[in-house]
């Protein structure tokens, strides 16, 4: 959550797979790795950490249609941090970033999308059809 968002390695291998038409899976708050193919992705999370509303940056996935842990499951699990806080939620940062946001009705439930090469599960409970969905696509 705090480092693979800003790396420039994980950015160049996701941007490689995004141009290569490549299925990309990922979990919980794993879409959130995503945000290192930004141009300046350590800029627009400095600017998150900071409270500030960065603007909307040219991104390779803007328009994607994604799920990752929801604001609301977030604010659910904050007993869990000991007292720390989050910086910033993963759902608000994809959606600054371009992403078209979706969740499902019920919290901790499983909850899969599907746009183009890339696979979002929105929390642990959507692991299984995750995988499921990234096996299909590679046989």
């Amino acid at each position: 959550m705090q480092d693979l968002l800003k790396s420039p390695a994980l950015g160049r291998l996701l941007a490689d797979f995004h141009q290569r038409n490549k299925t990309t899976a990922l979990v919980c708050h794993g879409p959130i790795a995503l945000l290192s193919t930004l141009p300046d992705a350590a800029g627009f999370v400095a600017k998150l950490e900071a409270g500030a509303m960065p603007a909307t940056p040219k991104w390779i996935y803007s328009g994607y249609q994604m799920t990752v842990i929801s604001n609301q499951e977030e604010e659910q699990a904050k007993p869990l941090l000991g007292g720390g806080e989050m910086k910033f939620y993963p759902q608000t940062a994809l959606q600054r970033a371009g992403a078209t946001f979706s969740s499902n009705a019920t919290p901790w439930t499983g909850h899969v999308v599907v746009d183009r090469e890339l696979i979002t599960g929105q929390n642990p409970a959507s692991a299984l059809e995750v995988g499921q969905r990234l096996v299909e696509r590679l046989k």
